[in-house]
């Protein structure tokens, strides 16, 4: 049965108010949570512990990712298969972002089959779950694990990026031609920063033997702030009760 196009416009509404919210809101979280894997297998594993450890966690997990996922998908299929590449009243930039849209979505739908098989339902696919930042560096030792998840990462961010910009334009938010420029540079902008996110944390797990970008390490400042003076051969610097850096007794 066609949809009308009452029909159509609505569901289309919908998709991308879901790829939003709260799909949008997950795939923010979840970079942000994988960061924490810079910090160590410790840090990050202690994260993981703590949201599989929620309240209600398959409720939330079902009507809040996986349901609207589902959703999303489902429609997005309808609106892929109803997708003119070479429409002619697009420029050149915006029909690429068109088909780019829908390419990402596609590889999404595999990707997220594979993340979800090998880490949230890992256990009832062999793998051992109890330490998922070793089992995440295990898996990204294969060059064609790696690459897929790059691909993933890329395609997820620019998916999201774009995304917003669809859904500002779908509900109105941008009616005049300049603010819409603006918006689809300020949402791409977002996609690549996502996309940096997403990387580095994958870095963290060190896939062949590549490391991860640290803007901030509070252990490394420490050393270097202390190393110089130890080089040098200078005794460490005392506060006013006679203590050392390391905050014991000076003798």
């Amino acid at each position: 049965m066609a949809l009308t196009e009452r029909q159509y416009f609505a569901l289309r509404r919908l998709h991308s108010l879901s790829g939003v919210f709260p799909i949008g809101v997950f795939l923010a979280e979840h970079f942000f949570t994988n960061s924490f894997a810079l910090h160590g297998a410790e840090s990050y594993n202690a994260k993981v512990e703590f949201l599989t450890s929620l309240p209600y966690l398959y409720l939330i997990e079902g009507l809040g990712i996986f349901l609207p996922i589902l959703f999303h998908l489902v429609v997005g299929v309808i609106i892929f298969r109803e997708a003119r590449f070479n429409n002619r009243s697009l420029n050149y930039r915006q029909n690429a972002m068109f088909a780019l849209q829908r390419i990402s979505g596609v590889v999404l739908i595999f990707f997220i089959a594979y993340h979800l098989a090998a880490t949230r339902f890992g256990a009832y696919f062999g793998y051992d779950t109890s330490d998922l930042f070793a089992l995440m560096s295990d898996k990204l030792q294969n060059p064609f694990v790696v690459a897929f998840y790059v691909i993933g990462v890329c395609s997820a961010s620019y998916h999201l990026g774009n995304g917003l910009w669809g859904f500002a334009i779908h509900w109105g938010l941008l009616t005049g031609r300049r603010a819409q420029q603006r918006w689809s540079w300020a949402a791409l902008a977002l996609a690549v920063a996502l996309a940096v996110t997403g990387l580095n944390s994958l870095l963290a797990f060190r896939p062949l033997g590549l490391e991860p970008i640290l803007l901030f390490d509070k252990s490394a400042s420490h050393v270097h702030a202390v190393a110089p003076a130890a080089e040098a051969g200078l005794p460490e610097m005392q506060d006013a009760h006679g203590h050392g850096a390391e905050g014991g007794e000076h003798r």
